[in-house]
């Protein structure tokens, strides 16, 4: 039987605790709370380092144009070159072949004029020693006259470098 039924007065009931008297929080609260703090934290170190990342990778670095200045050369300059009468390398076709060469030469500018005729001795002794290498077969048609064009442009660019020669032109080709 229960304590009333035998006539003992029922337990009041408790009264809630007073404002000051708060119990602790469970378990779970202290947890939640802490949670919420940590979960922010790691939040914003990942920012922190993702934008670290993306700065130190130079995705956001915008480079300024550099500027320069650069000198034009002046309007081209044409440089006639003394005839060149040459002894070239005989074939069984011709025993004692020669070419007689008159050549002007466009030069980019007063300065590469003044670079050509410095080393003119140079430059025409070289063109005389390719010549003396290359047969009347090689010098032969459109294609043998055009080789021989670019080899005398290699020969005076490689002397008066860093100034340029920009073309060859014939005045006369003869070959004997």
């Amino acid at each position: 039987m229960s304590d009333t039924a035998k006539g003992k007065p029922a337990p009041l009931p408790a009264e809630p605790p007073a404002e000051d008297e708060v119990a602790p929080e469970a378990p779970k609260g202290k947890l939640a709370g802490k949670m919420k703090y940590i979960i922010i934290g790691l939040g914003a170190l990942v920012l922190i380092g993702g934008g670290a990342g993306v700065y130190f990778s130079g995705i956001l670095h915008v480079e300024k144009a550099h500027e320069t200045t650069v000198m034009l050369p002046g309007p081209p300059v044409y440089y006639e070159l003394p005839r060149i009468t040459v002894d070239i390398k005989p074939t069984e076709r011709r025993a004692r072949p020669f070419i007689r060469l008159g050549m002007q030469v466009e030069l980019q500018g007063e300065s590469a004029k003044l670079a050509f005729v410095a080393n003119e001795v140079k430059i025409m002794d070289s063109i005389q020693a390719q010549l003396r290498a290359t047969t009347p077969d090689e010098l032969s048609g459109e294609e043998g006259t055009q080789r021989l064009r670019e080899d005398i442009l290699i020969i005076i660019n490689r002397i008066i470098k860093p100034e340029i020669a920009i073309t060859v032109l014939y005045k006369e080709i003869f070959i004997r």
